[in-house]
């Protein structure tokens, strides 16, 4: 549920030769603006995150199989397909959540005037059941459902250390961040950098 959708299609048999990487829906691979160009369109599959629908014809029509996190050597021997005409992600549903200091056993919260962004910021605290400590996460973004702002990675640096602050959703990667199924945060500008919720 927490993951955002990511699948690579490969011109050769076991996830190897020219990679086409997708994270949003696909109309047409075929598409020469996406300049992936092979005899039958993708012989391997990689789908590294994400419930994923392939269809066999463009524009989201024909035959259809649901792909979940896996590799696929051979896209043709597991499908029966030549081609795959289009991709889309599986919709996720909203989902809230609080983000937990596990060793202080604080929660991630919104602090200061809410009504003005600039004079808002992020601590730990002991849970209160407030919307200053819920965050939805949707698209790799942890919104602040108090205030509508985005954890930010300040200036984009991708450095240890790095401060985090709200910021009003622009959608690059210094905003986005990944749920890591070991219960750490990643930031999306590498994942070597975790959010360390002090």
């Amino acid at each position: 549920v927490f993951e955002e959708p990511s699948i690579s299609l490969f011109a050769l048999e076991h996830c190897e030769g020219r990679e086409l990487h997708l994270e949003d829906a696909v109309n047409s691979v075929l598409n020469k603006d996406l300049h992936f160009y092979t005899q039958s369109v993708s012989q391997s599959v990689w789908v590294k995150s994400g419930l994923w629908i392939a269809y066999e014809g463009s524009n989201f029509l024909g035959r259809q199989i649901l792909l979940e996190p896996n590799e696929i050597p051979n896209w043709t021997a597991f499908s029966g397909w030549k081609t795959i005409g289009s991709l889309r992600p599986m919709k996720q549903p909203a989902v809230y959540i609080r983000i937990k200091n596990r060793a202080q056993d604080e929660y991630l919260t919104v602090t200061g005037n809410i009504a003005d962004t600039r004079a808002t910021s992020v601590c730990v605290s002991p849970y209160s059941g407030k919307t200053t400590q819920i965050w939805h996460y949707c698209r790799g973004l942890f919104k602040s459902k108090a205030s509508d702002t985005c954890l930010d990675v300040i200036g984009g640096r991708d450095t240890p250390g790095a401060k985090v602050a709200l910021w009003t959703e622009h959608g690059q990667f210094r905003q986005k961040w990944r749920l890591n199924r070991n219960g750490t945060i990643s930031s999306y500008l590498s994942d070597q950098l975790v959010l360390d919720v002090k």
